[in-house]
């Protein structure tokens, strides 16, 4: 039986439009987004794509995107990448570009900036062992938020086998207070007919080391809140 307790860990700053996840993975990433990505250029991972422009492999289209969704489910080491508009603004690409590129990838943060004008790109993603660390920049205010309910709410409707359209006010606005100071999102079922999911929420601060995801919460002793659905 699929494991049916789910634990993610988030902790955004608004300032620098970055945010930390740890327990989603490439999939459900994809899967949440509020917006699908069509165009992948891959800085980092082991996948070919079927086009390479300046020695990245693009991946273009939801048919090659689900190809890279299934190779990612193997547990490859760094999965890195940007979205771009059209395929032909790569052949635009400075020689500075490609340098801050190839930087972004290896050191997971942005020499300059995170956005690329000449690609127009709305997100970065650069993870470590699928699942285990993510750093995302986004353009778009309120898009981890977004992904964080959106993932949940997935989670809900396959336990309870019906479709859940929205979480409660009070438990998005206290997702959106605790995010920023660093949250355990615990998702909890109980093994009845009609099963119920308890949601705790608790307040964790950033942490370089994810291990505290799977050593029973570390030294967290009682939710800030606990939700029931």
């Amino acid at each position: 039986m699929r494991k049916q307790n789910l634990k993610l860990y988030a902790k955004i700053s608004k300032e620098k439009k970055e945010v930390i996840f740890s327990g989603l993975k490439f999939m459900d990433f994809i899967k949440c987004i509020p917006n699908p990505i069509e165009n992948i250029l891959l800085l980092k991972g082991n996948y070919c794509g079927k086009t390479i422009k300046h020695g990245f492999d693009l991946i273009e289209g939801e048919s090659e995107i689900k190809k890279l969704i299934a190779e990612s489910t193997r547990g490859y080491g760094d999965l890195c990448f940007v979205d771009y508009s059209i395929s032909d603004s790569i052949e635009h690409l400075s020689k500075e570009q490609i340098a801050e590129l190839l930087y972004l990838s290896h050191m997971f943060e942005p020499l300059k900036s995170p956005f690329f004008k000449t690609l127009q790109n709305e997100i970065v993603y650069l993870s470590h062992d699928d699942g285990w660390y993510c750093k995302l920049y986004y353009k778009k205010q309120g898009l981890p938020v977004s992904i964080i309910c959106n993932k949940l709410l997935c989670e809900i409707g396959r336990i309870k086998k019906s479709d859940i359209c929205m979480l409660s006010a009070d438990l998005m606005a206290k997702i959106e207070e605790l995010s920023v100071l660093g949250v355990l999102i615990e998702m909890k079922v109980s093994r009845t007919i009609h099963p119920i999911v308890t949601v705790n929420l608790f307040e964790v601060d950033e942490c370089a080391n994810m291990s505290f995801m799977h050593d029973g919460g570390g030294n967290i002793i009682a939710p800030k809140m606990s939700f029931k659905i």
